[in-house]
Formats: structure tokens, sequence, C-alpha cells
């Protein structure tokens, strides 16, 4: 119990900006609409803080132009609610049948994202089942509830934006990285077992964290969107462009840890042990991957120093981990072994490039390694 009250702490602490967020939204939202369309026998705009919360779910962390689209989706649902309510009554099968193929039909044909179609769709659906019929003589007055709704909530989330443009990328690239190393970790524990179904299961792992590296390129785009709408924090725009440069090499580091893992596969129906050099570098790989982070996390923070500070601790990371897979190449090794030591050198070149590690005395270390030409001994 002390264990889950000290988690439930914690995640609220992370979280309160977004409990402020949303009780700000809906609380205000309320309000506002209560005080605008009051009269006529309106018994309240309860429609005004649920478009809000759906609003401000789609909004936060993402680039404006779906978050208006989200708006739109959500307001055009209300309004297709409204003439199917005077059309055909609420709460009936009729209503409820007509409004899904309506709603569901135009987003379709006017090309709408998934997410936008969902919303547009379960928001008409929504005011149908949910009004009373005897307060059917409000319409129109839940469209313009969505409407006041869901603007209020655009704009309180591009304001929390605005307070901290860069904080979905921050946030974007703690999580690709951290679910790379745990892939990396995941390789070592198939390999140091043995296990040949851990192999494949880690495979599939690693397959996903494309997803990872495409929230992240997203999570650029927004932090650059989020830039221009914040023109005093225009200052911070060659952080974003660091993080762009190092988003690539982070997709490289992917995509080659993908292949590491398939080799892994092939390593575990050896019948002879993995020798314990490959188990030592992709611990040395799987620190560099986390140093690697913090690179990124001080880069986008604009904290210089610290960003230095594990620039220097990557390349002495990088170094150590290729000098302890190359004596293994001094024997001749079975073909999975040898492959694997040659991803592992190009997945610790792409995490010192997505750092800017890459300075050429580190990358020569590496090389000269594994007796590989260096730049000085081809000069």
């Amino acid at each position: 119990m002390a264990n889950w009250l000290r988690g439930a702490w914690a995640h609220l602490r992370t979280g309160w900006p977004l409990v402020a967020q949303v009780t700000l939204a809906a609380t205000l939202s309320w309000f506002v609409a209560s005080r605008l369309l009051s009269g006529g026998g309106y018994s309240g705009p309860f429609y005004a803080p649920a478009a809000a919360l759906i609003v401000l779910a789609q909004a936060r962390g993402t680039r404006l132009r779906r978050a208006l689209a989200t708006l739109i989706g959500v307001t055009v649902g209300a309004l297709l609610g409204e003439v199917a309510i005077e059309a055909l009554g609420a709460r009936s099968t009729a209503s409820i049948f007509v409004v899904i193929l309506v709603a569901a039909g135009l987003s379709v044909a006017a090309g709408a994202a998934g997410v936008i179609r969902n919303q547009l769709t379960m928001s008409a659906l929504f005011l149908v089942a949910v009004v009373p019929p005897g307060n059917q003589d409000q319409a129109p007055t839940r469209f313009y509830d969505a409407l006041i709704g869901g603007s209020i909530a655009l704009l309180i989330s591009q304001i929390a934006v605005g307070r901290s443009p860069l904080a979905p990328l921050h946030t974007e690239g703690r999580r690709a990285f951290s679910e790379l190393a745990e892939v990396l970790d995941g390789i070592r524990q198939a390999l140091r077992r043995h296990d040949q179904q851990a192999a494949r299961t880690v495979y599939h792992q690693a397959r996903q964290l494309d997803s990872r590296t495409e929230a992240l390129r997203k999570a650029v785009l927004v932090a650059d969107e989020n830039l221009r709408l914040a023109p005093w924090d225009r200052h911070s725009r060659p952080r974003v462009d660091a993080a762009r440069t190092a988003v690539d090499h982070v997709d490289y580091a992917v995509r080659n840890t993908r292949t590491l893992a398939r080799t892994t596969i092939m390593v575990t129906r050896l019948p002879q042990a993995t020798p314990a050099q490959l188990d030592a570098a992709l611990a040395a790989l799987h620190e560099l991957t986390t140093c690697a982070a913090e690179v990124f996390a001080a880069a986008v923070s604009g904290d210089r120093d610290t960003a230095h500070k594990h620039v220097d601790r990557t390349g002495d990371i990088a170094v150590d981990a290729v000098r302890t897979v190359a004596p293994l190449l001094r024997h001749e090794q079975p073909l999975p072994v040898s492959t694997m030591i040659g991803q592992l050198r190009m997945i610790v070149l792409d995490l010192l490039r997505s750092a800017g590690a890459d300075r050429p005395d580190v990358l020569n270390a590496i090389d000269g390694a594994l007796d590989l030409p260096t730049a000085g001994k081809q000069h």
C-alpha cells in the first residue's frame, strides 16, 4: 500500500499540469457558456465541458493544425447531432442510425484523419444519445456549447505550450531512448541465457521501435510549430534543429538494432555458448544509449554544460564497448557472431552521431580497436 501511495504521489507531481488544464478548461467552459447562453429556458451548458475535455485530450502535444481539426470535428459533430434531434428526435434508433451514417460518410468523403473522423462521429452520437427528449427545444445551443468549450480548451492548450514549447520533444526523446535501451538489454539477456524464444520476443519488440521514432519526428514538428507561436522563445530554434539532426541518427540506430535483434536469433541457435565479450559490449551499449539520452535531453533543455559533460562520457563508453569485442576478431568466429560485432559497431556510431560525440579521435579509436583503417592511417 505504501509503495502504491508513493507511486501515486509521484504520478501526481509530474501530472499536475494536466490536472490543472483539465479542471480549468472544463470549469471555464461551463462558466462562459452558461453566461453567454443563459435564458430561454436553457437548463445548462452540459456539452461545453464535455467538448473541452475532448479537444484538450487531442490538442495537448500535437500540432496546431491537428488541434484545430479536432475542434472542427467536435463542433461539426454537434451540429449534425442538432439536425438529427430536430428532424428525428433524441434517443431514437432512427436518429442514432442517421447521425452515425451521415457523420462517418462526411468524414470519409472529406478524407479526414482517423482521430478526427472518430471525434466527429462520437460527438454527434453523444449529443443524440445523451440529450433528454424534453430538452430538444434548446437547439442549437448545444452546437454553441461545443464551439465555446472546444475553443477554450484549444486556447488553454496553446497557452500551456507557449510556456514550454519544447516539452513534447523532451518527453518523446526520453521515451525513444528508453525503449531502445530496453530492447538492447533484452538482446543481452537473450544471449546470456542462450534463449532462442527470448531472442524472438525481443526481435518483435525491436520492430515496434519504428513507431517511437516516428513519434519523435512528429515531436520535432510540434516543437518547431510551437516556436512559431511563441516569438519570445525564438532563441530556442537551434535546439530544435539539433534535435532534428539527432533524430535521423536515432532512426539509424533503431534500424541497426532491429538487425542486431534478428542476428541474435541466429546466435542463439549455435551450439556453443555466446562469448562473454558480447555480453559486456551490450552492457556498455545500454549505458551508451542512456548517456546519449542525457545528451539529447540536455540539448533540448538548453543545458550546455550537462550536454558537454555527457558528450565526453559518451565517447569514452563507445570506445570501451568496441574494445571489449575486439579480441573476438583475432580468432575465427561463427558468421552470426562476426556479423553481430559489425552491427554493434554501427549502433555505436549511430548513437555517437546522435549525441554529437563523433569526434575524429573517438572514431579513430573505434576503428583502430578493430584494426580498421583510420583517418590518420589513410592520410
